[in-house]
């Protein structure tokens, strides 16, 4: 019996450090059913961090091997591989590399491009100009929150008819709540004591997240809790700033920025209280990580946050840019009763469990393919 040629996808993504976008498409790959896809994945920036772990998968992992994104050859060196390689799927991912697929996969003649974002701000004016001029190049845009297809629909950077939303996914079997001897284990490891209140924040050092925001807040909230500990994971190019304010502000016993850190899940389990004091988000990846952890959490009201932390029963929201309101309601999570914040914890794990698994994300992006794949001949 001759078995069905399978179908093959270029992913196509700006970059393969870690990130929001980058752990997606990771995810995405690892759980593609490979009998029915073939993927190969194309970065425009050479291979980092996420690039390795992709071929560990076994997935052919490609660069256009330039270190400036605007350099004009990528567009030749795109179309070599493009013929090379022939895809019936073009799969983009990230501002750059959405402009850049669908110029090319049209000069291509790839039969089916996705085009898909991340974010509800994708860098402004002239980057939403572009994306609503080559609009018409590609087949579907998928988008990652109900809040960031309408951000991006009244920008004008998107068509709303043409617009899918598809939320990410967690896997709820790396991140899930440890119990109470696995949590104090945790806390020893990391040198943190039983009377720290804990609170921990994830993402890249940059300004969506709102950093000096949440410092500032810690240091309201050091006059109440002179032990507080705020657990920062990421690294970004706001590191060097983040560290003056934090000295000057006489909390280095206080913030710790750890860099990059694979075993996130470790850290989450040895805190108290998840904070995102982000300016802008598309999904919020980590808020659900954490809530799949069983972390109440703290969050401003941006983005798709709303979608994934229901207010006042898996969590609280509150404005950005404002660290009084911040730092209020993080003092209030920190004063409810245990019994009260595990029965939070445990609404946020249900609604991730719900609405929000890995493999009901791969299954959703499966479809798409599926579909669109009837218009390849």
């Amino acid at each position: 019996m001759r078995m069905k040629k399978r179908i093959k996808i270029l992913y196509l993504i700006t970059g393969l450090k870690i990130g929001g976008a980058e752990m997606v498409l990771c995810d995405l790959l690892k759980g593609l059913d490979k009998t029915m896809f073939e993927p190969l994945v194309v970065s425009i920036i050479p291979i980092t961090e996420i690039g390795q772990r992709i071929k560990k998968l076994g997935i052919p992992v490609l660069s256009l091997n330039v270190k400036f994104k605007y350099n004009p050859s990528v567009f030749f060196r795109l179309i070599s591989i493009f013929k090379k390689e022939n895809p019936q799927i073009l799969h983009s991912h990230l501002f750059h590399a959405i402009f850049l697929g669908r110029v090319v996969g049209r000069i291509c003649k790839v039969p089916i491009i996705i085009s898909s974002i991340h974010s509800e701000y994708v860098g402004g004016f002239l980057r939403n100009r572009l994306l609503q001029i080559t609009a018409k190049l590609d087949d579907v845009v998928t988008i990652v929150s109900q809040k960031a297809k309408e951000k991006m629909v009244e920008a004008r950077a998107i068509s709303a008819r043409k617009t899918i939303v598809i939320y990410n996914g967690i896997d709820i079997n790396r991140f899930k709540f440890q119990d109470r001897k696995k949590r104090e284990k945790n806390r020893k490891e990391l040198n943190l004591k039983e009377s720290n209140k804990v609170l921990i924040s994830v993402g890249r050092l940059f300004e969506a997240k709102g950093y000096p925001y949440l410092i500032e807040a810690i240091k309201i909230l050091k006059k109440k809790y002179p032990e507080i500990v705020l657990l920062v994971l990421g690294e970004g190019e706001k590191r060097i700033e983040l560290e003056k304010q934090i000295r000057e502000n006489n909390l280095t016993k206080n913030i710790f920025l750890l860099g990059q850190k694979n075993n996130v899940s470790l850290y989450l389990n040895a805190s108290d209280v998840f904070v995102l004091a982000s300016l802008w988000e598309g999904f919020g990846l980590v808020t659900a990580e954490a809530m799949a952890c069983s972390l109440p959490v703290v969050a401003t009201n941006v983005g798709g946050i709303p979608e994934i932390v229901k207010d006042r029963h898996s969590g609280f929201l509150v404005e950005s840019k404002n660290p009084l309101a911040l730092a209020k309601k993080i003092d209030y999570v920190l004063n409810l009763s245990p019994e009260i914040r595990r029965k939070m914890g445990e609404a946020g794990r249900k609604i991730v469990e719900e609405k929000f698994l890995l493999k009901r994300m791969v299954k959703n992006y499966e479809n798409l393919y599926k579909k669109f794949s009837e218009k390849i001949k």
